[in-house]
């Protein structure tokens, strides 16, 4: 056996071809464009999805421009009525606290749920473990 290299070299079976014009037509909206409506459509969602969570008026202001503009709401600002930022509609702490208590609940009530999905989970995998177990075990005493 050679390990010599020829002096053309192995055949690459690489055929070179006139460059021929377009088939597709041209894209109706540049690349560009679509990107920007994903990038609005994804932090549109977040920033909705934040609102949600405990806190999230100070989370959803993470998902605004430094004007704060927002992707949805190019002209919102992040300040109240009287231009300082601050607790809209005049609501008292005793409404924050009962709307955290309200979350907090919530929040419990949705992990006691999961808790339990878990568990009924958990057990269907032990009987499908054990069935398997079984079935392995009988097909390894009639092989031998």
């Amino acid at each position: 056996m050679s390990t010599r290299i020829q002096s053309g070299g192995p055949s690459t079976g690489v055929v070179s071809t006139p460059t021929a014009s377009r088939v597709t037509p041209a894209p109706a909206r540049p690349f560009r464009q679509v990107v920007g409506a994903g990038q609005s459509a994804v932090v549109n969602g977040a920033e909705a999805a934040v609102r949600r969570l405990p806190g999230g008026p100070v989370l959803a202001a993470a998902f605004r421009s430094p004007g704060g503009a927002t992707a949805s709401n190019p002209g919102a600002s992040a300040e109240g009525s009287s231009g300082t930022a601050g607790p809209a509609g005049g609501s008292t702490i005793e409404d924050a606290l009962a709307q955290n208590a309200d979350k907090n609940l919530y929040y419990l009530q949705l992990q006691e749920r999961i808790s339990a999905e878990n568990r009924s989970f958990t057990a269907l995998s032990n009987v499908l473990k054990a069935r398997h177990d079984t079935v392995k075990s009988a097909i390894n005493n009639i092989r031998s």
